[in-house]
């Protein structure tokens, strides 16, 4: 039988209480939903202005796809089997989150440093190619080096809280997404050139970038300083996908190569792909419907309410007399989507306390509520959904708002419409990640094996598990003292082989199954993006002149009221997508 991986150090988050710990643990993503934001907010009717047609805007966001279905596995299966002294996630998130700030400078300055190297006049047309050629290669940098960090950041939460905890750590991430994803809106709905000059840009973009950069750094530099990992001495642990004929020869290959090489990452990533346990399965493929819908939805809808706006809205006089139509656009659409993320942001405060966790009971001893409060908070319990059937409803509701996309002919109905969507969002972000965490943790209580034997209690150098063969119906289970990390310093015991454990502890796998999970999110991806280029190329071929206008400024959006929006029949099509995700989403819960 292979030995378990072996560990060295305490993982601790510092902070007097929870509350604070899971903020502290979470508060990495602060800074990557800001640069998220800014990049779906801003990208679009960037790369509009700078001459791209709206089918060939969409093939360049298969930047985002491409990238997480490439670098967040992989990455996963590398930081898995790190072993720098500062942990396995910590490294990448901080040196990622360099790298994105480097890139979103760039691509708020591709005309500056284009004009540095071509000055000649007559060579103006080229000038404009090679800048819409710097600013998609710094999109696609952004997407990739992006995606190192929100690999890191989300396996750190499975990595530190054991099953009881899986939800309430997503929906911390939940409630630290709608807070950057917030404040993302707020400030891309305020003119910032005003506020600041040109001390960051001359630009309402160039600014958005700069800030972006800024609260990455800051909020991973956060999460990085409060959270101490355990430090990996031995990666000899296992993927319980693997047959076990196999696994001795997979030891053997990593005793003679400490670090596991790209081909190996590789293979592993893809054999755990193809053989995933049931009801990761039926998660991913949840998972893989949903995101069909929320593609356009994420990557579309600023220009959307924008074009809406001007469209419908606004006459054509005030529209050639626009001086930066991007940065119009730019607040316009963040205006709705601020909107948007403050019922978000408490939609994921409010709601984890109105669903019951996943796979867990109520513990032995409850707080007594006050008795005037008793027989409210009892009729509330009585009658809260699950989290799955949560996410079945804002799969519907999701739906049933998209729908009505195509009828929109004002800012304040699409508006509505996009605002509503903050409640399935907040579940979108929250509930796939909770069933994963509970799903890889069961994993590992079951040694990495998945197979039978008589339940019974390991206790390994601080590590005290509760294993059973069948987890699900086992009368542990169904405790909140189901897993307990309380892992010693290597120090403290003074031999390091005393540190080492034959049964894995949570997260060990954490990287590996939620790439997989982004390999089912990015999927999807490439569908919607594909989506979108047929629904562009028919309905709106290339960018017209506006013949009332000499504005060049003004000719990448589509302002003929007769003509139908290409946005709005994407977003259709997301919805019908968002049914598929609830039937599969429904049939989870038949899934042994």
């Amino acid at each position: 039988m292979p030995q378990a991986a072996r560990w060295a150090g305490t993982p601790s988050i510092k902070g007097r209480s929870e509350s604070t710990r899971m903020a502290l643990l979470t508060f990495s993503l602060v800074g990557l939903q800001f640069t998220w934001g800014t990049e779906m907010t801003y990208c679009t009717p960037y790369l509009l202005q700078l001459g791209l047609t709206k089918s060939k805007t969409s093939l360049v966001w298969i930047a985002g796809p491409l990238s997480g279905l490439i670098i967040q596995p992989l990455i996963g299966v590398i930081a898995d089997r790190s072993r720098s002294k500062w942990g396995r996630r910590r490294p990448f998130m901080v040196f990622g989150s360099f790298v994105v700030a480097f890139c979103l400078i760039v691509l708020g300055w591709t005309a500056e440093i284009v004009g540095m190297f071509v000055t000649e006049p007559e060579k103006v047309g080229a000038a404009k190619k090679v800048t819409i050629a710097l600013a998609v290669s710094s999109i696609y940098a952004v997407d990739f080096s992006i995606n190192v960090v929100q690999a890191c950041c989300r396996s750190l939460i499975v990595d530190t809280l054991p099953i009881p905890l899986q939800q309430a750590g997503s929906a911390w991430a939940g409630r630290m997404c709608a807070i950057g994803q917030l404040i993302s809106y707020v400030v891309g709905s305020i003119d910032t050139v005003s506020i600041f000059g040109s001390l960051l840009g001359d630009t309402q973009f160039k600014q958005m970038t700069v800030i972006a950069a800024i609260s990455l750094i800051l909020a991973v530099a956060v999460t990085s300083y409060s959270v101490k990992e355990r430090v990996l001495i031995s990666a000899r642990w296992v993927n319980s996908t693997i047959p076990m004929e196999d696994r001795e020869l997979t030891d053997e290959n990593r005793d003679s190569d400490g670090k596991g090489g790209a081909i190996q990452a590789i293979s592993q990533l893809f054999r755990t792909t193809m053989e995933l346990p049931p009801r990761i399965q039926a998660i991913c493929w949840a998972q893989f419907w949903a995101w069909i819908g929320w593609f356009p939805f994420l990557f579309y809808s600023t220009t959307w309410v924008g074009e809406t706006y001007f469209r419908y809205e606004v006459s054509k006089d005030q529209v050639t007399k626009a001086t930066d139509m991007l940065g119009e656009v730019g607040r316009v659409g963040s205006l709705s989507l601020t909107v948007f993320s403050s019922i978000t942001f408490l939609s994921s405060v409010l709601l984890p306390f109105c669903i019951q966790s996943p796979d867990t009971k109520r513990s032995r001893f409850t707080p007594r509520p006050p008795p005037g409060v008793a027989a409210a908070l009892k009729a509330v319990t009585a009658v809260r959904p699950d989290l799955q059937t949560a996410w079945f409803i804002s799969q519907i509701m999701f739906a049933a708002t998209m729908i009505f996309a195509p009828l929109a002919h004002s800012r304040a109905f699409a508006t509505f419409l996009v605002a509503a969507c903050g409640i399935p969002w907040a579940i979108s972000g929250w509930a796939p990640f909770a069933f994963m965490g509970v799903e890889i943790n069961k994993l590992t209580m079951n040694g990495g094996t998945g197979g039978g034997g008589m339940a019974g209690q390991a206790t390994r150098s601080g590590v005290t598990m509760i294993t059973s063969a069948s987890v699900r119906n086992s009368a542990a289970d169904t405790e909140l003292e189901v897993l307990r990390l309380n892992h010693r310093d290597s120090d403290s015991d003074g031999d390091e082989e005393d540190q080492s454990s034959n049964i894995p502890s949570t997260g060990e796998l954490a990287g590996i199954y939620l790439g997989v999970l982004n390999v089912y999110t990015t999927l999807p991806q490439f569908v919607g993006t594909f989506i979108s280029w047929i629904v562009f190329t028919l309905l709106e071929p290339g960018a017209q002149p506006n013949k009332d206008s000499d504005s060049s400024d003004t000719q990448w959006m589509n302002l003929d009221k007769d003509k139908p929006n290409a946005i709005s029949i994407c977003l259709f099509i997301g919805a019908i997508s968002a049914l598929v995700a609830a039937e599969a989403t429904r049939r989870l819960r038949y899934v042994p």
